[in-house]
């Protein structure tokens, strides 16, 4: 039977096709792998060009999205090698693909693992494969979104989560990331899944700042006056206001810790309503908090530019500002129990600076956990209910439950 030439073409370029899908799979999981072994200070490089630190932070949020998919994608481009070099010999794609590809799955293998055990020794949990599907997970919608306050022209919205318990129930304030100047509130892997544990959530909007817009002095203010409507809408819908905590990420970590502190101390101002009507924070949490900003702005790029626009320039042009947003400024003898996960390979909010803030609740003696998981880049729980989001789950319930009540 004589072979077909046009078939034979289409069979070489689908194989063709597919090689070089591979080489790209595993390219992207071994890049990522990279990001997530080598020590944060080797890419400083990287990190001071802005054209290359935010690809790089995209590259390694979507590697924590996948979790254990990565090892699944590095070992199909590892199958597509191995048949590639038993069809085509010592060709130098095949090899590329098997060499790239057997790398990466070994640094994925390696790096889950060590995840693994580490959050264990955190949690108690096995987390042993997660997520079980790469696709978002945020949870469903609010029950009610109300508009909290109108200032200088612009209304300030919250999506309220609320339990099946017809009891007052607790409250946890959620605050969204996004360095200031981006970000809004919505469903994320938290918000309905405490509802669903018996916890109130207020999901809130804030001031964001801009290059003329510097909300350094009213961001926590807005959060503050988020805590005043809350107050003033308690019995409408159920919440109690003597077990409050705040909750959130990256610069809603900061808020989380600032506005918790501040409000204990007497010393937030909300930007509508009254000091009075503020309640005693029982409990922060903030996950890869922007705790020390001073610090942060030198060691990236995109560090610098949030700074310019939400401070309005340099720890040095501006100290007063900066000590005013950096959260250990706010410790004192009031500020409530306080968790604090951090990624060890955080590229914008380095594990270093968060470490040191907790070191400082230790030293004034205000109880704490700190937990860092290891080889996550900042935002690891944003988008998927990964292992950084497990592990955040399990810390978080418990930590509610002993210093707000369920």
């Amino acid at each position: 039977m004589r072979n077909n030439p046009q078939a034979t073409r289409a069979r070489r370029t689908a194989r063709a096709v597919l090689l070089v899908v591979a080489v790209a799979v595993a390219v992207f999981v071994l890049l990522g792998q990279l990001a997530a072994v080598l020590p944060v200070g080797w890419w400083s490089p990287v990190l001071s060009v802005l054209a290359l630190q935010l690809p790089m932070l995209l590259l390694a949020v979507f590697r924590d999205t996948l979790g254990s998919w990565n090892i699944v994608l590095a070992a199909l481009a590892l199958a597509v090698g191995v048949l590639a070099l038993r069809r085509c010999g010592g060709r130098r794609l095949p090899v590329a693909v098997t060499a790239l590809s057997g790398t990466a799955l070994l640094l994925a293998l390696i790096t889950t693992t060590v995840q693994i055990f580490s959050v264990h020794g955190a949690t108690g949990d096995w987390f042993v494969f997660s997520p079980a599907s790469p696709a978002k997970a945020a949870g469903r919608g609010p029950d009610r979104t109300v508009t909290y306050a109108t200032l200088g022209g612009e209304p300030l919205k919250a999506d309220l989560y609320l339990p099946t318990a017809k009891s007052a129930a607790p409250l946890v304030v959620s605050i969204h990331g996004g360095g200031f100047i981006s970000g809004s509130r919505g469903p994320n892997p938290y918000t309905s899944w405490l509802a669903d544990h018996g916890y109130a959530v207020l999901d809130v909007d804030y001031r964001l700042a801009t290059a003329t817009r510097h909300t350094w002095n009213t961001a926590d203010a807005d959060v503050g006056c988020a805590l005043t409507w809350a107050t003033a809408h308690a019995s409408e819908y159920g919440l109690d206001m003597d077990r409050v905590a705040t909750f959130g990420g990256s610069a809603g970590g900061n808020l989380a810790i600032n506005v918790a502190y501040k409000a204990n101390a007497g010393t937030l101002k909300p930007s509508c309503g009254t000091a009075a009507q503020l309640p005693k924070v029982k409990a922060a949490i903030g996950s890869y908090p922007v705790v020390d900003m001073t610090a942060s702005v030198p060691d990236s790029a995109y560090g610098g530019q949030v700074a310019d626009q939400y401070v309005g320039g340099s720890p040095a042009r501006y100290p007063q500002r900066f000590r005013a947003v950096d959260a250990a400024n706010q410790i004192g003898p009031e500020a409530p129990p306080t968790l604090i996960l951090q990624g060890s390979r955080d590229h914008l909010v380095f594990a270093d600076h968060t470490k040191a803030f907790a070191d400082k609740l230790t030293a004034a003696g205000i109880t704490h956990r700190y937990v860092e998981l290891p080889f996550l880049e900042h935002a690891y729980d944003q988008s998927s209910v990964n292992i950084g989001t497990k592990a955040t789950r399990a810390l978080l319930l418990p930590w509610l439950q002993q210093y707000v009540g369920s």
